[in-house]
């Protein structure tokens, strides 16, 4: 037996011997194995990309968005004017709050005051008794007062019968100044006449042939005729002057009465211009005014005596035309730099599971150079997200347009392999010992 135990135990270590020398062959091949397949998750690792996924919510809109109509100050609602969903253009008067201003007093002003843009004599003046206007009320009894004595100038119209009672007297003058000069063309030629027939008397007297006095009665009538032509003279001097002093009473009556106008008429324009501003601020304070033309959501606020409050929205006005449909996304400023134009971004909208309707895929078109703030202090970047399908999902599935319908955008950033994602800790590490 123990030969054979020893036979056994030689024949075991024979056997271990061998087992435990490995070839050399394998081990060649299994080092080239383990380097292909190193190799091999290298090259994997270097070749294989995927992005990154920033996610930010959206808010979908137009270029043309909702506009909301907010009340200015507290109260009750007066008058309302329109119903839920009713269609409604640009500059529509919805409601008014209320105020002590009677409404319809205040459009007819309004009118009132347009038609004076054109002609102030054209004017159906209302007495300020009758409107009742507010805060506008003194203004207005103002401008009816300044109005009053406006048209009372314009009707008595003084200044322009005194106008023409100068030019009259003018013309009769001038004609009066041209008969004179003809007479003063006779006058002349008459003393001219004396001259030349005293002369000749005076000759025939020196000669002996006319006597003494008829030489004497000659030069008189020369003198006389001498004597009106130089009267006439004065006469046409006077009546020049008198002409003259007619032309500038007639410029000073016109110069009276152009002043005149355009003082009443500035006074009417500087209280036309106030009441304006005057209707303006109550417009802002007490009526709520659509903005565009569209349809009417009321939600909050749908019959008159409700209570509103100053700086609630009372209204939203959903555009007719309400352009190219955009989203608007809140981008979280943490890697926020690696957003880029052109990059693509899948839509889940809240009212549409995905699931069941799909993704909507668009664009970043746009991103804000500057950062928004909330009321929560966190800065967000606004990020406009262009539909170059517009509501078509990836499921072929049209959505409908529901104005500020939320979501979550998912913004697809560039892609990066997964060697360098596993090197960028080695490399910021390495960088950072470097500096320091």
């Amino acid at each position: 037996m123990e030969d054979k135990r020893q036979e056994i135990e030689l024949r075991s270590e024979e056997f271990n011997e061998v087992l435990s020398t490995v070839p050399a062959w394998i081990i060649r091949w299994g080092i080239t194995m383990t380097a292909c397949v190193v190799l091999m998750l290298l090259v994997g690792s270097a070749v294989f990309k995927y992005p990154d996924i920033i996610s930010s919510t959206v808010t979908l809109t137009g270029t043309t968005p909702v506009s909301a109509v907010v009340a200015r100050s507290s109260g009750k609602l007066q008058e309302l004017y329109v119903e839920n969903n009713q269609k409604v253009k640009a500059n529509a008067l919805l409601a008014v709050i209320e105020n002590p201003a009677k409404t319809e007093d205040i459009i007819r002003l309004k009118e009132l005051l347009q038609q004076a843009e054109s002609n102030l004599d054209t004017i159906a003046l209302v007495p300020s008794g009758q409107l009742q206007l507010g805060s506008l009320q003194s203004l207005y009894s103002s401008f009816y007062l300044s109005m009053s004595e406006y048209r009372q100038f314009r009707e008595l119209a003084y200044h322009l019968k005194k106008v023409d009672l100068v030019k009259v007297r003018i013309v009769k003058n001038e004609v009066y100044y041209t008969n004179m000069l003809k007479q003063k063309e006779l006058s002349v030629a008459q003393a001219k006449i004396a001259h030349q027939q005293y002369a000749r008397d005076s000759l025939l007297g020196v000669k002996g042939l006319v006597s003494k006095e008829a030489v004497e009665e000659s030069y008189s009538r020369y003198l006389q005729s001498s004597l009106s032509a130089e009267n006439m003279d004065r006469s046409l001097e006077n009546l020049q002057i008198q002409l003259a002093q007619m032309k500038e009473s007639l410029y000073d009556t016109e110069y009276q009465y152009l002043d005149q106008r355009n003082k009443l008429e500035t006074q009417l324009r500087s209280l036309i211009n106030q009441l304006r501003a005057e209707i303006d601020a109550w417009e802002i304070n007490y009526a709520l005014i659509t903005p565009v033309d569209g349809e009417i959501t009321l939600t909050q606020y749908w019959t008159n005596n409700q209570n509103v409050t100053a700086g609630n929205i009372v209204f939203n006005i959903v555009p007719t035309n309400q352009g190219e449909i955009i989203g608007k996304a809140l981008l979280p400023t943490e890697r926020s730099g690696k957003v880029r134009k052109g990059q693509k971004v899948n839509i889940r909208f809240s009212n549409y599971p995905d699931k069941e309707f799909g993704i909507v895929k668009g664009t970043v078109k746009n991103i804000s150079l500057i950062p928004v703030v909330d009321g929560q202090n966190v800065k967000s970047y606004m990020v406009d997200i262009q539909l170059p399908n517009g509501l078509r999902t990836s499921y072929d599935k049209e959505l409908p347009f529901l104005p500020e319908m939320e979501g979550q955008a998912d913004i697809i950033t560039e892609d990066i392999s997964l060697l360098e994602r596993f090197l960028m800790p080695i490399r910021k590490v390495i960088t950072e010992g470097i500096k320091e």
